[in-house]
């Protein structure tokens, strides 16, 4: 099945050129789609392609930004975009994310100066005020993962 799927996905770009695709059957009963006939059964294969309505384009469009709303929402409120997970992943997901926090809070509680990268990539180094809501921050994630 895989190997028609691929062989379909193979195919498109050769009929948007207007080439011709031929299918054939090989010697051991395998389906063959190639641009030039090969063999004795082969059947000449009329691909049609439509460009989408512009309708069809502004609602795809639509779909597309209102599913990337969904997924920065879900991301700037830390909430996880939902799928199916084994426990297993859980909790090793939740291991590894608690060490992290651990080793951040650690390396926050221990540095004298925090910064963040400019957008030219200089240090802009952290307020008294930002550096104590950062360690607050790193408790936090410590507190949330680990418990």
């Amino acid at each position: 099945m895989k190997r028609l799927a691929w062989s379909i996905l193979l195919v498109l770009p050769c009929a948007a050129f207007g080439a011709d695709v031929y299918r054939s059957i090989n010697a051991n009963g395998v389906v063959v789609y190639s641009d030039r006939p090969e063999g004795d059964l082969v059947e000449r294969v009329v691909v049609r392609t439509s460009t989408p309505s512009s309708a069809q384009r502004t609602q795809r469009a639509a779909d597309d930004e209102e599913d990337a709303a969904q997924n920065s929402a879900a991301a700037a409120t830390g909430a996880e975009i939902p799928r199916e997970a084994t426990p297993a992943e859980i909790a090793s997901d939740r291991a590894r994310n608690c060490q992290i926090a651990r080793e951040k809070a650690a390396a926050f509680s221990t540095a004298h100066r925090l910064f963040r990268n400019g957008p030219d990539g200089e240090r802009i180094y952290l307020s008294d005020v930002e550096l104590t809501e950062a360690r607050t921050k790193a408790d936090s994630d410590v507190a949330s993962w680990c418990d």
